[in-house]
């Protein structure tokens, strides 16, 4: 019961969901496709990671994430890029008691998940444009998608790296209606109509010397369904607003 409940768990991680009915699925369908990338290394999570991770987990659980989000400092290009950093998710605010919120507890379950975000690019200032390369897992399997570069920007009004990932598939899982980055097979193709938009700060606390990021993400739609009535109207429906922490589970500098 603790595995099914464990990988219910990841699937939400990476899911947005909405109350909707939807109709077109797309038939985009670049994408590359690797073999599983290699786990992160031991030196790069130590143990000192995951009790800050529990800290800040505890304190955004329990507080005002928007809050803390809006508080939280812009993250510089260098920070982004520095050292080839992959970037990975652990921890998730779903926004809805139903699908709660998890932290990763463990550099095993880091290991699990292929998920990555890299940035890069070259760094003539602090807030200069960079590709963003995302890698999802391929259902059960060891392959690794390779999703398009997609270009980041800094957000000078809350002060935030900004990009959007038009890379999302759908599914249903205990009768809802979920969009996923993770398609359950190679074949599998995007939805045409939906855009998760991101916003990525530095999620700084006074005890962490690790590398945080908090990323508010939105999901945007347009035709053939619209459900937003405008590219700055986000829809706010079931779920479709949440957080995201990410590290590459480095020492800040």
């Amino acid at each position: 019961m603790q595995r099914i409940a464990g990988m219910r768990t990841r699937l939400v991680s990476i899911s947005f969901c909405l109350l909707i009915f939807v109709a077109g699925l797309g038939t985009a369908g670049y994408g590359q496709h690797e073999r599983e990338v290699p786990s992160p290394s031991d030196e790069a999570y130590g143990p000192q990671f995951f009790e800050q991770l529990q800290r800040m987990f505890e304190r955004y659980n329990n507080g005002d994430i928007h809050h803390a989000f809006q508080m939280a400092r812009p993250v510089g290009c260098s920070e982004l890029i520095g050292d080839n950093s992959e970037w990975r998710y652990v921890a998730f605010f779903s926004g809805r008691e139903k699908f709660g919120n998890w932290h990763q507890e463990n550099l095993n379950a880091i290991k699990a998940d292929p998920a990555v975000y890299i940035f890069k690019g070259m760094c003539k200032d602090q807030r200069s444009l960079l590709q963003v390369t995302t890698k999802v897992p391929v259902g059960d399997s060891r392959d690794v998608r390779v999703n398009p570069p997609v270009t980041a920007y800094f957000k000078t009004d809350n002060k935030s790296y900004t990009f959007d990932l038009p890379y999302l598939f759908l599914e249903k899982v205990n009768g809802d209606t979920v969009y996923t980055f993770n398609p359950k097979h190679a074949s599998d193709r995007y939805v045409t109509h939906i855009t998760s938009h991101w916003e990525c700060k530095a999620a700084t606390e006074e005890f962490a010397t690790y590398r945080f990021l908090i990323c508010h993400t939105v999901l945007f739609g347009h035709d053939p369904v619209d459900i937003t009535h405008g590219r700055d109207k986000p829809t706010y429906s079931f779920g479709a607003s949440t957080y995201s922490i990410l590290s590459d589970g480095k020492q800040a500098q």
